[in-house]
């Protein structure tokens, strides 16, 4: 029997391999197409704050996953002459508990050893890193070229156990290892194979640690400090500010009343009582509701206040503009924000960017003069050439080639929101122009010895969070 392969039961199966992949992806094995797939660390963080959230994730996970081993052998089993029905039928029941338990067996086995390749590649690192002689940044991309390289064979013995346990009904995992006696040559020809993959994947992704030639701009998230008060208020700004970054980061929103008011969310409800948009009320009535976030509350404030006191203590500002619902019409939105804030914002060296592209060229085109930034969500490799001084972008999907990219235009490229000290040594050496955290402080601590960088915990960031490997 044929096999027919524009049966859509078939499709729906491939599909199912293909999104059960995405976890085994996202912790750095290399199975096509699916590594192309990685999800920002900003969508992973709101799922870790939520544990019902997490809980309920992780058992649709753990189902799904059982769902795709019974599932496993009905591809074979249609190739072998079965009926698309019988070949599921045929895969449901031969897929027994039993070798369910040594699958299991073999994929924590796997990442177990994977993990302590990890810790020994960190431990080499960090060895070399207080070595004054040696470079610690040649000595990480090297380290970069051997790990990636034990990536594929970690994932080439991954598949290779499964499909042995799933079909030749070989129960011993380790059984290939004992039964043949390994020589020297295997050992070396294993090895140099590792290195040359290592080599060409790391070498066709520019996937190594960049000569650093730029210092890193220190930019408060929403004017915080940690816990020092509610974010995108004057409260935080005031005690931020005593701390000198380079930039706050600051929110604004068009109101009613065509006035601009200092806000994240396009609704107050996570921060007050009211269900509540900004553009739904004028500036008099938002300035007398009070926010309350970790520990704090305070009246929100005007961007007009909220940009004086900043002005006046010599404190740059990042400001991203929010486009409302109501108003998409960005022309007359940029307008008016111009016509209020453009000289001052000019004057004082400020910086401005926004999710709407089509409202920071409108800006650009009405001042030259304001440097201004699009923020990309996800890097794609694809930026848009007008209109831009610099790009925002989430750190967790940013690579060495976008940075290149964006460095080879002449433009600079922040990466947003850095909150652990992990991701902020990996991003010190990522040779960005600047990061944005919630941590300003302990960005400084990090950064404040010149020429002093921590390759090893860069290189465990980048093992624990593969970037783009192919």
């Amino acid at each position: 029997m044929k096999l027919k392969v524009f049966n859509p039961g078939i499709h729906l199966i491939c599909l199912l391999f293909l999104i059960a992949g995405l976890p085994l992806a996202n912790v750095g094995y290399k199975l096509p197409l699916v590594t192309l797939i990685k999800l920002p660390y900003f969508i992973v963080q709101t799922v870790i704050k939520n544990i019902f959230l997490l809980i309920v994730i992780l058992l649709v996970v753990m189902f799904f996953w059982l769902l795709i081993i019974k599932l496993f052998q009905t591809i074979p089993a249609i190739m072998s002459g079965k009926s698309f029905s019988d070949a599921v039928r045929y895969s449901w029941f031969e897929m027994s508990a039993k070798k369910i338990r040594h699958l299991t067996l073999v994929f924590l086995t796997n990442l177990i050893v994977l993990l302590l390749l990890i810790g020994l590649v960190f431990c080499i690192q960090t060895l070399v890193d207080r070595v004054p002689f040696f470079s610690a940044r040649v000595s990480a991309n090297l380290l970069i070229v051997f790990f990636t390289g034990l990536l594929y064979g970690a994932t080439y013995e991954l598949l290779r156990c499964i499909f042995r346990n799933s079909f030749s009904g070989q129960e011993k995992i380790f059984a290939p290892f004992f039964e043949h006696k390994i020589s020297i040559k295997q050992i070396l020809l294993a090895i140099v194979s590792i290195i040359c993959i290592g080599l060409i994947s790391s070498i066709s992704t520019n996937n190594f640690f960049p000569v650093i030639n730029r210092r890193v701009l220190i930019i408060s998230h929403k004017g915080s400090n940690g816990n020092n008060g509610v974010p995108n208020s004057l409260q935080s700004l005031k005690s931020t500010s005593r701390l000198k970054p380079n930039y706050i980061e600051v929110d604004v929103r068009y109101t009613k009343d065509h006035q601009f008011v200092v806000m994240h969310d396009d609704n107050l409800k996570s921060l007050t009582v009211k269900n509540l948009k900004p553009e739904q009320a004028t500036l008099e009535q938002l300035e007398k509701i009070t926010m309350k976030a970790v520990g704090h509350q305070t009246k929100i404030t005007s961007f007009q206040k909220y940009a004086n006191y900043a002005w006046n203590h010599g404190q740059k500002l990042l400001v991203e503009i929010k486009t409302p619902s109501i108003s998409q019409k960005y022309e007359s939105l940029s307008k008016v924000f111009l016509s209020k804030y453009g000289k001052s914002l000019v004057k004082h060296h400020d910086l401005i960017h926004s999710l709407n592209q089509g409202l920071i060229n409108s800006i650009h085109k009405k001042d030259p003069n304001l440097k201004v930034g699009f923020i990309i969500s996800y890097n794609t490799e694809s930026l848009p050439h007008k209109g831009n001084n610099f790009y925002t972008i989430e750190y967790s999907t940013l690579d060495n080639e976008l940075v290149g990219t964006v460095h080879r235009q002449g433009k600079r490229i922040f990466a947003w929101t850095s909150d652990d000290a992990l991701s902020m040594h990996w991003l010190s050496v990522m040779n960005v122009d600047g990061i944005i955290t919630d941590y300003p402080q302990k960005l400084k601590t990090i950064l404040k010895t010149p020429g002093r960088f921590y390759y090893n915990q860069a290189l465990l960031f980048y093992m624990l969070n593969i970037r783009q490997i192919y």
